[in-house]
């Protein structure tokens, strides 16, 4: 089955309330609240260009796929390609114990990525 999965995509980019940060970049809290809580069934393609522009992400990272019994689709099916696992916040808790020193070092390495 293919769905969308926000509530992931805000765990891995460390948006820890995703309702107030979509409200303040302008999505209406009507629609905040669908895509916070993983209600939303169906999307127009602008608005799903609109969401990948302001996150600065593709269609696919937010897609999801889970295979289910009655498929019977072959393990090398492209769907397959875009299952993901689900994040925790074991990274988040890692940073947030983290010394400053360790913190600084984590930023020189980002900003020297570019």
């Amino acid at each position: 089955m293919l769905y969308f999965n926000f509530s992931r995509f805000f765990k891995l980019k460390g948006i820890v309330r995703p309702f107030s940060y979509l409200t303040k970049n302008g999505y209406s809290s009507g629609y905040a609240t669908k895509i916070t809580n993983n209600r939303v069934k169906e999307i127009n393609l602008e608005r799903l260009e609109k969401f990948c522009t302001d996150f600065n992400c593709t269609p696919n990272d937010v897609f999801d796929f889970r295979s289910n019994t009655n498929d019977n689709l072959p393990k090398d099916h492209a769907l397959h390609t875009i299952t993901k696992t689900e994040i925790n916040n074991e990274v988040i808790d890692k940073i947030n114990a983290m010394s400053a020193e360790k913190m600084q070092q984590i930023h020189d390495i980002i900003k020297n990525m570019e």
